[in-house]
């Protein structure tokens, strides 16, 4: 029996993949709509009406996300670290979730006018970097997973002759 394998399956790719991409858009959103598309109001500039239900958005996504990387540490990570395996774009990913996490919570918990100039960008630069790194963790996995045989390059069958006519050759033959 073959070794377990450390790439995710299709399914298993997919909603990662889809947690990630809608955390990673909700909070782009509301970068966008906090930064660049502030509502004038009849005292100056107010928040945009959108720019809560991005972040509300992004926190469910969060829990989310948070659920998929789980999901990704009883195989994927468990594998990949005990074999030694893309540990080089792994292990920095693994540290940037991390980070996004605890900068999130305290973002949620902890924010104060002491700490906005500096806090929310420590979260936010991660996050945009986030797509990026994963590309690379990807990327770099791709390249050192054993190559296979593309659905063009087919190897073909080796000849078995069919059980039929082997018996009929092994009477023939004296």
């Amino acid at each position: 029996m073959s070794p377990p394998i450390i790439r995710l399956g299709s399914r298993h790719k997919r909603l990662a993949y889809a947690a990630f991409a809608l955390l990673w858009a909700s909070g782009a959103l509301w970068l966008l709509f906090h930064y660049f598309f502030r509502a004038e109001g009849d005292f100056g500039p107010e928040a945009h009406p959108l720019e809560a239900w991005w972040l509300r958005l992004h926190g469910l996504m969060a829990m989310l996300a948070l659920v998929a990387i789980g999901s990704l540490a009883t195989d994927h990570m468990r594998l990949a670290w005990s074999r030694r395996k893309n540990l080089r774009t792994g292990l920095p990913m693994l540290a940037l979730t991390a980070w996004l996490a605890a900068t999130g919570y305290a973002l949620y918990y902890f924010s104060s006018d002491d700490n906005a100039a500096w806090l929310p960008p420590l979260h936010w630069a991660a996050g945009l970097a986030l797509p990026g790194w994963l590309y690379v963790h990807v990327f770099a996995g791709r390249l050192r997973r054993p190559r296979t045989a593309s659905r063009h390059q087919r190897v073909p069958p080796r000849h078995v002759a069919h059980p039929v006519h082997q018996s009929a050759s092994r009477k023939a033959s004296p």
